[in-house]
């Protein structure tokens, strides 16, 4: 089975896989991200769209979000339950993200990273659809470590859905043209920002 495939025949129950305590680490997360109000932000491999009303929140009215996911039946939960005026939904894939160039001021990407084919050409396009001076913020609820295992104990579709060592996650953003990466990766967290510095 592939991945969309995979993703679309969980979409339905997704959500009650989620437990409360992860959402609430989500909250913190999205609450240190700081995004500035009015950002325009991208929520790339959205999913049911778990992150939505924490971004909308940060963002405030005056900010927009464009929520992006590959699987239609989880875009298809996701925009069941969310509606806003400044919320925007899109099927497309992380390697050729369907945005004008510098169109976003914020790529949060939140456990989605590892499910995309070409990890290097995901990020040049994060790269590429941000404005300068703008932040990437690559982020899962759980370590580096939980992620691995769970997907190969899952196996099938997300068999080989790893998040690669700091070094290769280091060089696949720096790459890319990122600048001042950080990569935290303990418990319960994992969490790479890197920024599009102007020139």
């Amino acid at each position: 089975m592939h991945k969309k495939a995979y993703f679309d025949e969980k979409a339905g129950n997704w959500d009650s896989l989620i437990q409360d305590e992860v959402i609430l680490r989500l909250k913190t997360m999205v609450e240190e991200l700081a995004l500035p109000q009015g950002s325009k932000v991208l929520d790339l491999g959205t999913g049911t769209g778990v992150l939505i009303p924490m971004l909308i929140e940060a963002v405030g009215l005056s900010g927009g979000i464009v929520a992006i996911d590959f699987a239609p039946q989880m875009l298809a939960e996701a925009q069941k339950k969310y509606q806003w005026p400044n919320l925007e939904f899109m099927e497309g894939n992380a390697e050729d993200i369907p945005l004008a160039d510098q169109a976003v001021d914020e790529v949060v990407c939140n456990s989605a990273f590892p499910h995309f084919d070409d990890l290097r050409k995901a990020a040049q396009e994060m790269f590429r659809v941000l404005k300068n001076g703008g932040r990437v913020s690559v982020l899962h609820p759980h370590s580096r470590e939980y992620i691995n295992d769970l997907h190969a104990s899952l196996g099938g579709a997300v068999k080989n859905c790893m998040i690669p060592h700091a070094d290769v996650m280091q060089a696949i953003f720096s790459e890319a043209g990122f600048e001042n990466i950080t990569i935290e990766n303990v418990t319960q967290r994992y969490l790479l920002i890197g920024r599009k510095v102007s020139i």
